[in-house]
């Protein structure tokens, strides 16, 4: 979690990184690993946009970072 949390310090506070990690926690058990790139990144970004102001490209990093961390 330490790398995740120095990779997300670059745009978010320790609020929203935990904030984000538990949105992305719940969709991935919403999700096959199939469906992650049709589904989960516009979710994701869509999400992170509104909430963060991040866009597409940090979103779908942000996203399989915390999926990493998650394994």
């Amino acid at each position: 979690m330490v790398v995740l949390r120095s990779f997300l310090k670059m745009s978010l506070n320790e609020f929203q990184i935990k904030e984000l990690t538990e949105y992305i926690e719940e969709l991935i058990d919403l999700y096959s690993e199939d469906e992650y790139e049709v589904y989960l990144e516009n979710i994701v970004y869509h999400y992170c946009n509104r909430k963060f102001n991040i866009e597409r490209e940090e979103s779908t990093e942000l996203l399989y970072k915390v999926i990493e961390q998650l394994k």
